[in-house]
């Protein structure tokens, strides 16, 4: 591949912009709109739902097929692309999102629309790591630094300028032209790859880990079906258990047959070492808390706060805000500061905002959710990004892009499986949340009846009858207790997001306490 980058460099000097100029946009705008789409989904779900006529419960089929699809792409690109080259894997990738996104923005049913977005995911996962590395090296060496604000802004910026499409698609009701937009940045690509990519370059041809792809594939099809009905009937039910456990003795043995592998698919043996182990639970512990803060604080908006959807739009426009700052102090202090030390800055600034989301109330100014989505946003940018280049970087450079590949296929893999968990997890602590006001209540029946007869009093005094002002009044009194179950079941996550940033603390205190690891601007030499 990195042949293909001189190459590369050469192809497009002859139009006067700069090598890493046309490899970012490639870049951004191959992997970028995954992001995008990810989050506006899940910000525009309902609409979908109601516009394709589909039962609730396979809403969550696309968003949890794609992230499975992805995650299986993620190590399969760079061992396809050592053996195809780097033009037609790539070419052929963007053809194939191409594609899916035409597809989807005609689906006349869910069954398509998942099929365009696991043909979406999958392509996109292919390129992740196939880009990322010729991005990296298309800097110059003095500017290397500017990577950082590149990946950051293009990939973080996208999840959230997808959250603020997505807001607004719920705000003129309409979903389709999301992938419209998929559509634009895919044609680009392949005009501009088409140009820039070499037509004729050697490539280094590697083994395929044939048996490595073979497990994978069963591996995540032996996920879909218990993940996808674990909302809906829960661990004990016989299309959940039996396959996970079916899906854990997979995970053993492809571990084991891989650490045998000279080429692995997933070449685990590179993280032995407290370096880049450090790094990789700072990364996956950091895109646990992203999953876990998204799910919770828009659940926590749109059913508790009541928030009009162009404020969402404002909300995570603060979003975008936090991680353009992170990428401005990651490109000027990483190479001075290090990966564990930018590591506890971002950690603590994610602590924060978990100790105030979990006790926060309905009528939290909108100004405090603005500052602390900021700073979310831009902790957790800071832990992910340092912790994924701490572990590229924590070693023998020649086997960089082979550390970051295993984190990424574990991060990618663990963030597939707990988004169905995070949503399992909110429907059953709603319920025992609001069976416990129930019971509460049922206890308290004096004070119950009293709060009734005061609402009952209120609506009579709006000029409702009285048998209409009790139905109103009990009403109000249901509606109440559901919100109070919902709040206290975004409070328990929080909660479990507090105990996974400080998670992100320690393993960057751990990265810190190894030494600050290589940087990536060359030091002058005197």
């Amino acid at each position: 591949m990195s042949q293909g980058n001189v190459e590369t460099n050469t192809n497009s000097s002859t139009i006067g912009i700069p090598s890493f100029v046309i490899i970012s946009i490639l870049t951004i705008f191959a992997i970028g709109p995954q992001y995008f789409i990810n989050l506006s989904y899940t910000m525009n779900q309902q609409i979908i739902q109601n516009g394709l006529h589909f039962n609730s419960q396979f809403s969550l089929y696309p968003a949890t097929l794609s992230n499975l699809a992805f995650a299986l792409g993620v190590p399969l690109g760079p061992m396809i692309a050592r053996n195809a080259g780097i033009r037609k894997h790539y070419l052929t990738c963007i053809f194939l999102f191409l594609c899916a996104s035409i597809l989807n923005v005609f689906a006349p049913n869910i069954v398509v629309l998942i099929l365009g977005r696991v043909v979406q995911s999958l392509s996109a996962g292919m390129i992740f790591l196939t880009m990322l590395p010729i991005s990296l090296r298309s800097f110059p060496g003095n500017i290397r630094n500017f990577f950082l604000f590149m990946i950051i802004t293009g990939l973080f910026g996208s999840t959230a300028m997808g959250a603020c499409f997505g807001s607004l698609s719920l705000n003129i009701d309409e979903w389709r032209w999301l992938f419209i937009l998929n559509i634009i940045t895919s044609i680009i690509c392949l005009i501009v790859g088409y140009f820039t990519f070499p037509k004729h370059k050697e490539h280094q041809k590697q083994p395929i880990d044939k048996m490595g792809i073979y497990l994978l594939t069963l591996i995540m099809f032996s996920l879909a079906t218990p993940l996808c009905n674990l909302m809906d009937k829960g661990f004990s039910s016989f299309y959940v258990w039996p396959y996970l456990i079916v899906a854990g003795l997979l995970i053993l043995i492809f571990i084991y047959v891989d650490l045998q592998k000279e080429v692995p698919l997933v070449p685990f043996a590179t993280l032995k070492a407290a370096k880049p182990i450090s790094g990789t639970i700072m990364a996956v512990a950091s895109h646990i808390l992203l999953v876990l803060s998204i799910a919770g604080i828009n659940g926590f908006l749109r059913n508790d706060k009541d928030l009009p959807y162009h404020y969402l739009v404002h909300f995570y426009f603060w979003f975008f805000i936090g991680i353009l700052i992170t990428a401005i102090l990651k490109t000027l202090l990483y190479s001075k500061l290090g990966a564990g030390v930018m590591g506890i800055i971002g950690s603590v600034a994610v602590i924060y905002v978990s100790l105030e989301w979990r006790t926060m109330n309905p009528d939290v100014s909108l100004t405090a959710l603005y500052v602390q989505v900021a700073c979310l946003g831009a902790g957790v940018s800071m832990v992910l990004v340092g912790g994924a280049l701490g572990t590229a970087l924590a070693g023998d450079l020649h086997k960089a892009s082979l550390r970051s590949t295993t984190l990424h296929s574990i991060r990618n893999f663990v963030g597939a499986i707990i988004s169905p968990v995070i949503g399992w997890y909110l429907s059953r602590q709603n319920q025992l949340h609001y069976e416990h006001i129930r019971s509460t209540l049922g206890q308290f029946s004096g004070e119950t009846n009293m709060e009734i007869s005061q609402l009952t009093k209120q609506f009579m005094q709006h000029g409702l009858p009285q048998s209409k002002a009790e139905n109103m009044a009990f009403y109000e009194l249901v509606l109440h207790s559901k919100k109070d179950a919902v709040l206290g079941a975004y409070h328990d996550l929080f909660t479990i997001m507090l105990i996974v940033s400080i998670i992100m603390i320690l393993a960057s205190i751990g990265k810190m306490a190894t030494g600050k690891g290589l940087g990536l601007v060359p030091k002058k030499q005197k």
